[in-house]
């Protein structure tokens, strides 16, 4: 179990809505495991600039980006829906290291 500070990206089309509601859900799944995160919102517009100057842990977006950005990403729909927020929430603790 790895536990520290991590810096996690979350993107969409103008990081106002809904790359917000996935950041909150983000710091509140870490929250409870114990965890601190840096948590940016960015748009697709500069998100390869993003990645590039934070270097983060973790992308999440809001879709499909079908791009490798060389760090791993996440599909965040799942917590814009509730459908799958579960196996979303797994997914992000196992690419962190969490248990």
């Amino acid at each position: 179990m790895v536990k520290g500070r991590y810096t996690i990206l979350c993107a969409c089309g103008s990081s106002i809505a809904t790359s917000t509601v996935m950041a909150s859900k983000v710091k509140d799944l870490l929250k409870q495991h114990g965890c601190d995160a840096n948590i940016k919102k960015t748009t697709y517009a500069v998100l390869d600039k993003d990645v590039a100057a934070l270097k983060p842990d973790l992308v999440i977006t809001s879709t499909d980006i079908k791009k490798d950005l060389g760090v791993p990403t996440l599909v965040g729909l799942a917590f814009l829906t509730g459908v799958g927020k579960a196996e979303l929430g797994k997914k992000i603790l196992e690419t962190l290291t969490i248990d």
